[in-house]
């Protein structure tokens, strides 16, 4: 769910769903209300069986923001997929107009791989898309037990898509060799939806490939290194705290599975692929287990670079000039 609007005389309840394309329309009189618990719990199946509690309309794209007009029944709906605002009559069930907002006719082949990439249609039950953990092609910052890795309960957080066509290999063990094979297997075995075609895999690539990540709000405003972030350079890049043997590059990753040291026994592969460190700032769980909260959590205990691949204790000064350059990064 994305958008909500209430009807003025408080007897609707109109709700978003971008991933299935949908407009949800519920009664608000006599709403049946379940708390959160398992699957089980998501729908009453008395708002199944009585269009007058609830309903679904179809409107393509993806719908996200609502604005409901005083009249309590017409909607008006900004759909993103579709650059427009659908204007919808709840009563009729219909969709009355749809005011265009410009852009192409023919949507690219990266607008097509957007398209799917939001399509909760394309996992089981429509429970969930690749934005549900990939969010906006970022993270949801979750340690996930996904089937593709070959181990059960073995749980690993959600990596970020910027840049990741051009950050071979990939997943967090660094065994898949083919970004094709990994989306399709992603799809299959992960959200155990059907398998894309030759075209959905093109279209994904090209639209993994245009992302683009956000500003980094740790750039000076013209976008260069604070004087902190400059001494940190410098510390990142000594052998006293040797980032820069496995973090190098432009996208601070040398492509290559090493043994950290914080493996288990139950994984089927064994190291870790070196992450880019590119965003780095914008995670919450850092480590392929999650367990490190913060850029100062990784350094000071798991990864600290004296546990890898420095040389030595690094000062407090030298640790607060590396967090900021990291932060920059």
């Amino acid at each position: 769910p994305h958008g909500l609007a209430i009807s003025k005389d408080e007897k609707r309840i109109v709700v978003s769903a971008p991933g299935t394309h949908e407009l949800l329309i519920y009664g608000l009189p006599n709403l049946p209300f379940i708390g959160v618990g398992g699957p089980g719990d998501l729908i009453d199946r008395r708002l199944l069986n009585n269009r007058d509690m609830f309903y679904r309309l179809n409107l393509g794209g993806r719908p996200m923001g609502l604005e409901m007009a005083t009249d309590s029944r017409t909607v008006y709906v900004s759909n993103y997929l579709r650059n427009s605002v659908q204007i919808v009559d709840i009563e009729e069930g219909t969709i009355e107009a749809e005011i265009s907002l410009g852009g192409p006719a023919t949507p690219s082949l990266a607008r097509q791989g957007q398209a799917i990439f939001y399509d909760g249609r394309r996992s089981l039950d429509q429970w969930y898309s690749c934005h549900s953990c990939h969010q906006n092609g970022g993270t949801n910052s979750r340690p996930m037990d996904t089937f593709n890795d070959g181990s059960a309960l073995s749980f690993k957080t959600v990596l970020p898509l910027y840049n990741v066509t051009r950050t071979k290999p990939w997943t967090w063990h660094g065994w898949q060799e083919d970004l094709e094979n990994a989306m399709h297997k992603s799809m299959t075995s992960t959200m155990l939806g059907r398998a894309p075609s030759d075209e959905d895999v093109k279209a994904l690539l090209a639209y993994l490939d245009a992302l683009e990540p956000p500003p980094n709000p740790f750039r000076e405003a013209d976008g260069s290194l604070s004087v902190a972030a400059q001494r940190g350079k410098k510390v990142f890049e000594s052998s006293k705290a040797g980032c820069a043997n496995c973090h190098n590059g432009p996208y601070f990753s040398d492509g290559k599975v090493h043994d950290v040291g914080l493996g288990s026994p139950d994984d089927k592969y064994q190291g870790f692929n070196t992450p880019s460190l590119l965003g780095v700032y914008r995670r919450v769980r850092l480590l392929h287990h999650g367990r490190a909260k913060s850029l100062e959590d990784l350094l000071t205990d798991l990864h600290a670079p004296s546990k890898v691949a420095g040389e030595g204790e690094l000062t407090d000064q030298q640790m607060q000039d590396l967090i900021a350059y990291l932060k920059s990064l």
